[in-house]
């Protein structure tokens, strides 16, 4: 490890403290296991009684197909079941699909769960898989994980076949997500492109109400296929971006669970023996996305030197008070896809080397971040630890799904600094964000090596091999284009109050409040 500049850390100290508006004294030393979910003995659930969960950003839109913020899914899958489900480490579990054959290796066939229903009534068959998925294929739909897909056929009621252009190992953890999930077509058809405002599905919730950026109130769906489930009547959801107000909505009772905990409030909570913690390392990076197109981070140079004039180290340290661990790829370490050996040091004079080679002593660029404040911390250490280099950068503060509009949708600005949600196959990274295509690499870099690569491990189901061209892929897009800059994995916190029960975090780090219940 590089040492740590003494000015550095102090810069980063104080912007940490500043903002948080905290005192070392709430550092993790000494930490209490007292208040965490796995000390706690959950019992037999319990019906009833009304849940309220502080989140930090709206939906950004309830048609899954055409979302584009990875903190969408803990707000859809009340809603929406998937085919395919997960359990905490990733694997395939079965879902809407009960089961599935791979008879070869361009055929999948799903048998499907009887007496389903979508909350209109209309029923869950194959007719409603074959619906779904063309739809997500379509021109239209914003997902790419089921490009592989040639077509869908109807069997019988229960059972579809699913025939793909060329071997696609993802495609059943792609079930599992946004691709996944189950929409009713009689709504579709009824509302048109209004329906991602009037949200069917199957899952245990129904949509209420639904006041932008304010709340969002879900009620249980009596009719739900699964016995005994929901257990909770009523879910609102919160959305309170400053996560200070989620802090003190939850002390005060006002919220029984709040999403996202920043790590220098989960120091605060820890000692709180009114509040219960769960705490996972996720998939999810804190990520610099870059433009590739717009100068002058067009030019490979510029984009290296940014990478190594980042101190991934100090920031762990600093910023999430050393429980985080420094991004040097897009896999976290305990995730079977990563290659430990990819490593980015931090140095200033080879950064300083790089600009010089591109043909500039200095660099100035904007950068797009959400009006979060941890991402905002980090945008600003970030920002301090660059200028050493001679790379300044201007930051653009703006909510968090406009940005995501103007910089994926609309492809104007330079750079957006915020955090990529991670899939639950390491295959949809590659294609939503790796890939020349994915919707996520505004700039659309690309190269021809890159591309058979990721073809490659998209026709390969042994994982040993999988791993080892994701590595390979990595070191391309990551070390040797610098096509997007990995910066830090943090871990997912969730704070609850001790009555609510049933919550798991997973590695995606994407909660399913679907399952929880009050002990009342």
């Amino acid at each position: 490890m590089d040492r740590v500049p003494k000015l550095l850390l102090a810069f980063l100290l104080m912007a940490v403290l500043l903002v948080a508006g905290c005192s070392n004294n709430n550092s993790s030393s000494g930490k209490s296991q007292a208040n965490t979910v796995e000390n706690q003995k959950d019992s037999t659930p319990k019906k009833g009684g009304n849940l309220t969960i502080a989140f930090d950003t709206d939906i950004s839109n309830y048609d899954p197909l055409l979302g584009n913020s990875g903190n969408d899914h803990a707000l859809l899958y009340p809603i929406y079941d998937t085919l395919v489900n997960f359990n905490a480490q990733l694997e395939p579990q079965p879902g809407l699909a009960e089961s599935w054959d791979i008879p070869d290796d361009k055929t999948i066939i799903l048998h499907l769960r009887k007496g389903v229903a979508f909350h209109d009534g209309t029923p869950f068959d194959a007719e409603a898989v074959k619906f779904n998925l063309e739809r997500a294929i379509s021109p239209d739909s914003k997902v790419t994980d089921l490009g592989n897909v040639e077509s869908v056929e109807v069997v019988d009621a229960q059972t579809a076949k699913l025939n793909l252009k060329q071997p696609d190992s993802s495609i059943i953890l792609a079930l599992s997500d946004r691709s996944g999930m189950m929409v009713s077509p009689t709504a579709v058809q009824k509302f048109g492109e209004d329906f991602g405002q009037n949200p069917v599905g199957t899952g245990p919730y129904k949509l209420e109400k639904w006041v932008r950026n304010a709340e969002i109130q879900l009620k249980a769906n009596e009719n739900y296929w699964q016995e005994g489930l929901p257990y909770i009547d009523r879910m609102t959801l919160k959305v309170m971006p400053d996560e200070n107000t989620r802090l003190n909505a939850l002390k005060a009772g006002q919220v029984q669970l709040y999403w996202n905990v920043s790590p220098d409030n989960s120091q605060i909570l820890k000692k709180d023996k009114n509040v219960v913690l769960n705490t996972k390392m996720k998939v999810a990076f804190q990520n610099m996305f870059i433009n590739t197109k717009l100068a002058p981070l067009d030019k490979k140079e510029v984009r290296q030197a940014l990478q190594y004039a980042i101190d991934r180290e100090a920031l762990v340290k600093v910023l999430t008070f050393g429980e985080g661990e420094p991004a040097y790829q897009t896999f976290p370490k305990e995730y079977w896809a990563s290659n430990q050996d990819i490593k980015i040091p931090h140095d200033i004079e080879k950064a300083k080397s790089l600009l010089k080679e591109a043909g500039l002593e200095s660099v100035s660029f904007d950068v797009y971040v959400p009006n979060l404040p941890f991402y905002q911390r980090i945008a600003e250490a970030v920002k301090g630890q660059v200028k050493e280099a001679g790379i300044t950068m201007n930051i653009q503060t703006t909510e968090a799904n406009k940005g995501n509009t103007i910089y994926f949708n609309e492809k104007q600005g330079q750079a957006w600094f915020t955090f990529w949600s991670g899939r639950p196959d390491p295959q949809q990274t590659m294609n939503s964000l790796i890939s020349g295509k994915a919707f996520y690499n505004a700039g659309g870099e690309s190269t021809p090596e890159k591309e058979e690569l990721i073809a490659r491990a998209a026709a390969t189901y042994d994982q040993k091999e999988r791993a080892q061209l994701y590595a390979q892929i990595n070191e391309i897009a990551i070390l040797e284009e610098a096509m997007t800059i990995p910066v830090f994995f943090a871990p997912a916190t969730a704070a609850m109050s001790p009555k609510v029960k049933g919550f798991e975090g997973t590695l995606l780090g994407k909660p399913k409040f679907s399952f929880l219940w009050l002990d009342k």
